[in-house]
């Protein structure tokens, strides 16, 4: 006979595979018909001990965005589809040392192997391409220019 595993038990569970925000660990609870007493004290147990760390968790998501070339746009909506507050979001992007001019030219280089841009219909569908990966207008047309 199997005894069903407590709230507790199932976050820390989910977090010993991989960091997760707040918002999911809630989420994921809630899925299986846990109170809302019971979820807030894990979660609060959880942030106490130090296995949720929102920030630490965006720091990450940061990283992992910044290694794959996606600009701070397509970053920023990342972290809130992860159920990041917006504070966390913002501080998270203004602490990072990342020059995102560069990384769009990065980005468009790799794309485009300096292959050069015949016409303005070439141009404009590198910038929406650039665009896509989260990089707003100045930095596409750095990336081009």
């Amino acid at each position: 006979m199997k005894s069903t595993p407590s709230a507790r038990q199932v976050a820390v569970s989910l977090l010993a595979g991989r960091d997760y925000s707040r918002q999911q660990i809630k989420l994921k609870l809630e899925a299986k018909a846990f109170t809302a007493e019971e979820i807030e004290t894990v979660l609060n147990a959880c942030e106490q001990s130090g296995y949720i760390d929102d920030k630490r968790f965006a720091q990450s998501l940061l990283r992992s965005h910044i290694y794959k070339g996606h600009g701070p746009i397509r970053i920023k909506q990342a972290m809130k589809m992860k159920g990041l507050c917006s504070e966390v979001i913002t501080e998270t992007l203004e602490l990072s040392d990342c020059d995102w001019f560069e990384l769009a030219k990065e980005k468009a280089e790799k794309k485009y192997a300096n292959k050069p841009i015949v016409d303005y219909k070439e141009k404009a569908k590198r910038i929406r391409f650039l665009m896509g990966q989260g990089f707003d207008y100045e930095q596409a047309g750095y990336a081009l220019g």
